[in-house]
Formats: structure tokens, C-alpha cells, sequence
């Protein structure tokens, strides 16, 4: 070689020599310079968490903190497969290098480059158990110390104590840190009788303890497991024949805790509480032991009773009206329960309402001067039959505020929307406290009077008190103070519930709520709502009986119940009656079996009663046949006698105003007495076209058959044998098509025709 070139690769060799050398150089005087502190190895006293109920026993207690000596075990005595598993997952060169692996960072500073972030760490086992030991922010610096405090204890410890150190300080979810906790946890035996499986589960969970939730992303966790069983095949760890009887050995998940009582329930009590109060405190809470035991027991009866039926899930909420304390929550069936998402809350997740909205829709056509009393239009209006909502919804005709709304009818519910304005509902359900009222307004249509929107169970049940509290919602909370070496250190401030309604409309919505007579014409008399006591109830099912609801209030207590899917698959064509009506009612009595009958709520001042012609919600004229009495605002009672009942003829008939006459020609309801004269007149003048009317127009669904979309055709008078054509040819022979068609009756030489449109 040229002496020339030989010059330059001395150089160049130099150079590169010097950049390496000088920061290993100066890397090994930093971690020599000083000893790790031994002080900082020892195990510490865990600062535990306790949470109790109202009656003082344990719901939940565990350690807060890594390293606590309750659950510390020597490193032979935890099972050497998650020695193995965690070395495989973790870091496999973990007996080859000094605390830092060179290779491994440069590795993952080549992965960070290609995916354009901070994405991979290169982070050795020892340089992990330096953060658990020095929790500090990430970033460069951070990184550069951790290295030499990795090597620091790398001097200071043996491999073996190493393992001991780190396996009794990681976090592995669910409150349990340490390999012993985590075994008892998850598998109900010590650390030191994992099996692989259970010890490569185990492995998973500390890069991600909320994405490989055992118990809520079982599939993501044994995924990763599968994984990490591979590497220590590849890596001579585990054969592979252990591998396969590993994978194809069910794991036994405990599914359930002594010290793990109402889940649920205590993770939402936690989510009251400052961060800073979650370790060294005993939280104590509103929970009634007793009154939840019950409530879960009626809850595995009444699953066992529907279950059959694809409902899977449950919640309820139990609030006590005086002061939004819970006195019990169920999240769902079993908080263990990984194959039914039991880990989710049903309590708190979002899903539609279905119809119990509907108080508020009528809470504020009341505000407006409407009563009880008021009759609400139950048919698709000519106006309306563009909107798709109409298109599957059952029409009752007509019926009163009371029984519109005891009957849940859901016409009725939308055009009573329509005329207070669906902009006033959202800011009233809002104030009410329902937090998931999100989308942009314009997004919310009439149909949020059928539940077209996501609600959080809690949530309602919480607005729905206001019935009962005479307006005003509840603000529901968990806590009732925390202590701290026997001092009190915290106490959740007593907010004033927001005001939703007057007390007036309030107790009118309440009555019309618990009135077994108005809910009698749509549900009858046998239903699970009637109790010996008055409770004003509200049930709900989304369309495509997704979700059950039923909402109770007394003057005590207010009760929620969801039941369903937590996938959001349908039920198989169950109603809220008896999806969720039933548990509603066993929690209701439990609460008179707890603390005895509940009362109704006081009426208040302002409202005055007074008899109605119960058909037209009119002051009875002298040819209504009945009274009803009802409850009014002051001011508001009618004046106007009832113009429904009419006289001709010497007979006595209904004349239904103009905007209900089609559907009452539907039904045959048009029964006019007809005079001798008029009876003959009409036999001249041939037939009359009784439905469809003029004008009407029909939705073509493309998933029916067009054969059954033909509309019902009916003429007068009865019994007449008419010949019908639309468009000249028989009905059986029409396909309905988009665009206007010819519907005519022929009769004894004469006559009549309507237009009609299909869209």
C-alpha cells in the first residue's frame, strides 16, 4: 500500500477511534465515578390504597407503589419461566452485557429513523428497573442517565439480585406490582408455580398494562403472549412441544378477588379523587355493601332469565336523591369476565337512550303552556313522510300528553319536539348533566326524541332525578372523605345540582310517570313497573333493540338499568319491559327491603286539578260520555268545552280535527251518522276514495318486496264490491316506482280517483 494511503487510514482510524473511545471513556468514569445507593435497593414499606363502604368493610386494597415488602419474594422463589419469559420479552442479552446493549440502541435508533419517530428505546431489563427505582421524564438527557445508573447497578448487584429487584418492582396492572402480587391477581397461586403460559402471560404485561388488559383486551394480550412463547423457543428457552401444550392450555383467569369487591363501582369512586390521594390513604365511600350484594344477585337472576334472548351485559346505578351519593353501581355481569368485556362499564359507556329522553321533550312543552292534558298527534302528518324516521314507527292516532307519555309513543314524542325545538332540548339535557350530547347541534334532528344520540348511563339517571327533586338534576358522587393516618385529608365539595325544570313541571312529569292508568292503553296491566309503592318509571329500546333501559324515581332514591351488548349487537327483538324493566323493579324493592318504602315527592304549590273529556284533553262538553280529572298548571285548565263530540241524526259521533281524518278513515273511525236523505244521496253519487287521500305519498324501501308496498286501499260505501286500478291496472299487478301515480275506484257506473306519489 502506498505510504500515502497507509497516512490516511491512520487518520481516519484516529478519528474514528477518538469518536468512539472518548464517550466510552468518559461513560466508564461516569460509572465508576460514584455507587449506586444501596439505601435506594432496599424493599420499601408499600404505601397501600384501602377503599371501604359505607358499613367500613373492604372493597379494595392494594400497594401503590413499587418495591413494597408485603409482596416481595426472593428470586428463587418466582417461577423461573417468567425469569425466562421476561429475559425473552424484554432482553434477551441481559447475562451478555453491562447494563447497556450497545447493539440494541443502535437498532433502535435505526427503527426510529425509519419510522420518522421516538418510537423503539433500546432499553436494556437493567436500564428499565433504574426507572422504576428513579421514575424521571423521558428524553435524551433522561436516557443518557439512565445508561449510567445501569451500570452503576450493574456493579452494585449480581445478575440474579438484578432480576430479583426488577421482577418485585414492575407494574403489571390492576393495582398489582411485583411477580407475587401479579400471580396471586391474575392466577390465584405464588409466583413461584406459574407455568409457562401463565408466566408468559405475565411477561406481556408490563410494556402496555391497559392495552394487554387481561381482562378487557384478552385477545391483544395472547397475541403478544404467543409471541414472546416463540422468541424463547427461538432463543433454546422453551421447546417446542412446551410451546404448543403451553399455547392449547387454557388459562384460568381468576374471576374474581376477596379484595375486589364492586370493581366498577371503585374505579369510578378513584376517578373522583386528586392523583396525589391514591397511595397512603383510606378512601371511604357511599357504596351500601349490602343493598350492591343484593343488587348482583338480582342481576344473575334476571340474566338467567334473558339471557337466552342474546342480552349479555348489564348495568345499574343506584343514587340517593337527597345528595347524589351512589349507593350502589354494577358495571356489568363480571368484571372478570374477558370473553364478555366485563372489565367495561356500563355504567359510564356510551350508547343510545332509546325513548327515555321523552320526559324532557314534554318537561318543555309544558314550560310553553301545553298540559297534560294536550293532545299529541300520533300519525305520519302528509308533510312528514320524507323523513325517514316515520317510515318503521307503529301510529296510535292520537292521545293525550299523559298517555302519550306513559305509553311512549314515539309520533307523538317527535312532533312534540317539533313544536318546542330540538335546540332547546339539547341545551335542557345538557344542563341536566349528559356530557356526550357532543356532535355539532345542527347534527341532532327530531328523531333525538327517539334516542338518536349517546348517553352515559350515570349520567341520565342523574338528570332523571330532577322528577323527583323537584327540578333539579343531581350531581352524583362516590366519596364521602379520605384519610390519611387517621386524619381527614380530603373531602369532595358539595355542588348544588343544576335546575332542569320548575318544581311544577317537575311533579307533573313525576305523576304522569308513575300513573299505571296512563301507561295501562300501551303496555296493559301486567307489566314489571307496578310496585307498592309509587315510582315514576320510564322505559326505552333503540331501534334495532340494541339497548334496554328503564329509569325509576321515588322521593328517595333514582335507579338506572341498561341491559345489552357491550359489542353493540341486537338483541333478539327485545323490548325494555322485559330487557330491563324486571331488574328495575328487584332493585326497587330492595331499597324498600333496605330502608323501607319509599315516599313520593311533596307537591308543590301552583298546580290546581280539574275534569277533561279524557278524548280531546277539552273541558267536557254536555255529550262527552266521561271525566277524567287532571293536574294542571295554575292558569292553564281548558276553557273551551270539547268540539269532538257532536250530535247528527239524533245519534251521537266523533269529529276528529282535519289533520287526524286520514288516519281515522284508515281505521273506520269516520262513522258520521248518515240521514235517510243522505244515505240515498251517497248511493247515487257512487263511491268515495277512503285511503290513500289526495296527495299522499309513501317511501319505497328497497330491502321489501315491491308487491307488498302497494298501499291499503278502502272506500265507502262498506261492503261495496269496487273495482280499484292504479295507474289502469289491478293492484296485484302494480310495482310502486318513484314518481306520481292514479288510484281510481269504480263502483255501479260511477267513479273517484286520487293522486298519489311514491319517493
Amino acid at each position: 500500500m502506498h505510504p500515502r494511503w497507509r497516512r490516511r487510514l491512520k487518520r481516519v482510524g484516529l478519528v474514528l477511534g477518538l469518536a468512539v473511545g472518548l464517550p466510552w471513556a468518559a461513560f466508564t468514569i461516569a460509572v465508576r465515578a460514584r455507587d449506586y445507593p444501596a439505601a435506594q435497593l432496599e424493599p420499601r414499606r408499600a404505601a397501600s390504597l384501602t377503599v371501604l363502604d359505607r358499613q367500613g368493610l373492604i372493597l379494595r386494597q392494594e400497594a401503590a407503589q413499587s418495591g413494597g415488602r408485603e409482596s416481595w419474594v426472593p428470586i428463587d422463589r418466582i417461577s423461573e419461566h417468567l425469569v425466562q419469559a421476561t429475559l425473552a420479552a424484554e432482553d434477551h442479552r441481559f447475562f451478555e452485557h453491562g447494563g447497556v446493549d450497545v447493539r440494541a440502541l443502535v437498532r433502535a435508533a435505526w427503527l426510529d429513523v425509519r419510522a420518522r419517530r421516538l418510537a423503539f428505546g433500546g432499553s436494556t431489563l437493567t436500564m428499565q428497573l433504574v426507572r422504576l427505582l428513579e421514575p424521571r421524564p423521558r428524553g435524551l438527557w433522561a436516557k443518557l442517565g439512565e445508561m449510567v445508573l445501569a451500570g452503576r447497578l450493574e456493579r452494585a448487584l449480581s445478575k440474579r439480585a438484578l432480576l430479583e429487584q426488577y421482577l418485585n418492582r414492575v407494574y403489571y396492572g390492576n393495582g398489582a406490582w411485583g411477580a407475587q402480587a401479579a400471580a396471586q391477581l391474575y392466577f390465584g397461586k405464588p409466583a413461584a408455580m406459574l407455568a409457562p403460559g401463565e408466566a408468559a402471560l405475565l411477561a406481556v404485561l408490563p410494556r402496555g398494562p391497559e392495552a394487554y388488559h387481561p381482562y378487557r383486551n384478552l385477545s391483544a394480550a395472547l397475541a403478544r403472549r404467543a409471541h414472546i412463547l416463540r422468541l424463547m423457543v427461538a432463543q433454546g428457552l422453551l421447546s417446542e412441544s412446551e410451546r404448543a401444550l403451553a399455547e392449547r392450555t387454557p388459562l384460568a383467569l381468576r374471576r374474581e378477588r376477596p379484595d375486589f369487591r364492586a370493581p366498577h363501582f371503585v374505579d369510578y369512586a378513584l376517578g373522583e379523587l386528586p392523583a396525589e390521594l391514591r397511595a397512603g390513604t383510606t378512601v371511604r365511600t357511599t357504596l351500601d355493601g349490602p343493598l350492591q350484594q343484593q343488587i348482583e344477585v338480582a342481576a344473575r337472576e334476571h340474566l338467567a332469565q334473558v339471557e337466552w334472548l342474546h342480552i349479555t351485559q348489564l348495568a345499574v346505578v343506584v343514587l340517593r336523591n337527597s345528595d347524589g351519593a351512589v349507593l350502589a353501581l354494577l358495571g356489568s355481569r363480571n368484571y372478570f369476565d374477558a370473553d364478555r368485556q366485563g372489565a367495561v362499564s356500563g355504567a359510564v359507556a356510551r350508547r343510545r337512550p332509546g325513548s327515555t329522553l321523552k320526559p324532557f321533550v314534554y318537561g318543555l312543552a309544558l314550560e310553553r303552556g301545553d298540559t297534560p292534558a294536550t293532545v299529541a298527534l300520533d300519525v305520519v302528518l302528509p308533510s312528514e313522510v320524507h323523513e325517514t324516521w316515520t317510515t318503521d314507527i307503529r301510529q296510535h292516532g292520537f292521545a293525550r300528553y299523559r298517555e302519550s307519555l306513559a305509553g311512549s309513543y314515539n309520533l307523538s314524542a317527535v312532533h312534540t319536539l317539533q313544536r318546542v325545538g330540538v335546540q332547546p332540548l339539547i341545551d335542557r339535557l345538557r344542563r341536566a348533566g349528559l356530557t356526550t350530547l357532543d356532535r355539532p347541534d345542527g347534527r341532532y334532528g327530531p328523531d333525538l326524541a327517539i334516542g338518536e344520540a349517546e348517553v352515559k348511563l350515570i349520567e341520565l339517571a342523574s338528570g332523571f332525578a330532577n322528577f323527583a327533586r323537584g327540578g333539579v338534576a343531581l350531581r352524583p358522587r362516590a366519596v364521602e372523605r379520605v384519610e390519611s393516618g387517621g386524619a381527614v385529608v380530603w373531602r369532595p365539595q358539595a355542588e348544588p345540582g343544576p335546575r332542569v325544570f320548575s318544581p311544577q313541571v317537575a311533579w307533573l312529569i313525576w305523576d304522569i310517570l308513575r300513573d299505571p292508568d296512563a301507561r295501562r292503553p300501551m303496555f296493559g296491566d301486567r307489566v314489571p313497573l307496578e310496585l307498592p309503592f309509587a315510582v315514576a318509571a320510564k322505559t326505552g329500546t333503540t331501534r334495532g333493540y340494541t339497548d334496554n333501559w328503564a329509569l325509576g324515581a321515588t322521593g328517595e332514591f333514582t335507579v338506572g338499568v341498561w341491559a345489552g351488548n357491550f359489542d353493540g349487537t341486537p338483541t333478539h327483538g327485545v323490548m325494555a319491559m322485559r330487557g330491563a324493566a324486571p331488574l328495575l323493579r328487584a332493585t326497587m324493592v330492595a331499597l324498600a327491603a333496605r330502608f323501607g318504602a319509599p315516599s313520593e315527592p311533596a307537591r308543590p304549590e301552583g298546580l290546581q286539578d280539574a275534569v277533561v273529556c279524557p278524548l280531546s284533553g277539552q273541558a267536557p262538553g254536555a255529550l262527552c260520555p266521561r271525566r277524567k280529572l287532571e293536574w294542571f298548571l295554575e292558569g292553564t285548565v281548558p276553557r273551551e268545552p270539547c268540539t269532538w263530540h257532536q250530535m247528527a241524526c239524533g245519534s251521537r259521533w266523533v269529529r276528529y280535527p282535519p289533520e287526524l281524518q286520514g288516519w281515522a278513515r284508515v281505521h273506520g273511525l269516520l262513522a258520521e251518522p248518515a240521514c235517510p236523505e243522505r244515505r240515498l244521496a251517497r248511493a247515487v253519487d257512487g263511491p268515495r276514495i277512503l285511503y290513500p287521500v289526495e296527495g299522499a305519498r309513501f317511501l319505497i324501501d328497497p330491502d321489501r318486496p315491491a308487491a307488498l308496498q302497494v298501499p291499503p286501499l278502502r272506500a265507502a260505501p262498506p261492503g261495496a264490491e269496487v273495482r280499484w286500478t292504479i295507474d289502469g291496472v289491478p293492484p296485484q299487478r302494480f310495482r310502486p316506482s318513484p314518481g306520481l301515480h292514479e288510484v281510481r275506484a269504480e263502483w255501479a257506473g260511477a267513479s273517484d280517483r286520487v293522486s298519489i306519489r311514491f319517493e
